[in-house]
């Protein structure tokens, strides 16, 4: 059998990071971060080929299906807990050199408004900035 990769698998990394940060939950639990029950199943198929994630299904009453991360799974849904954090991290950064950037002002020589770094003309009197 051919090993999935799991950064292929559709969703595979939103259900891994759900369940690296719930634990072992009910599979009906995973439609709070999917639309679709049949891509679910496809997903979650996918996991357990891949050695990520074990399903067990039990009967209280009705049928349940827990499903929850194998050790490997746990290894790989910190990794990219990791990477999630790094990228939401260099995000953030990147927002607040735009916002300094974007936020200094260009004083109006003729009436002395401070306007936006990518202002041409002063927003007060219209003057032509330099």
């Amino acid at each position: 059998m051919e090993m999935v990769d799991p950064l292929d698998i559709r969703h595979g990394n939103k259900i891994l990071l759900f369940l690296l940060e719930r634990g072992e939950i009910k599979k009906t639990d995973l439609l709070e971060i999917m639309s679709s029950s049949d891509s679910l199943s496809r997903s979650l198929h996918d996991l357990i080929d891949a050695g990520l994630i074990e399903s067990e299904t039990t009967i209280h009453g009705r049928k349940v299906i827990l499903t929850k991360l194998t050790p490997l799974g746990r290894q790989v849904a910190e990794q990219l807990k990791k990477v999630d954090n790094i990228l939401k991290q260099n995000n953030e950064q990147r927002n607040q050199k735009n916002y300094s950037t974007n936020s200094r002002a260009y004083q109006c020589i003729e009436c002395g408004y401070k306007n936006p770094e990518k202002a041409k003309f002063c927003m007060n009197c219209g003057g032509k900035l330099e």
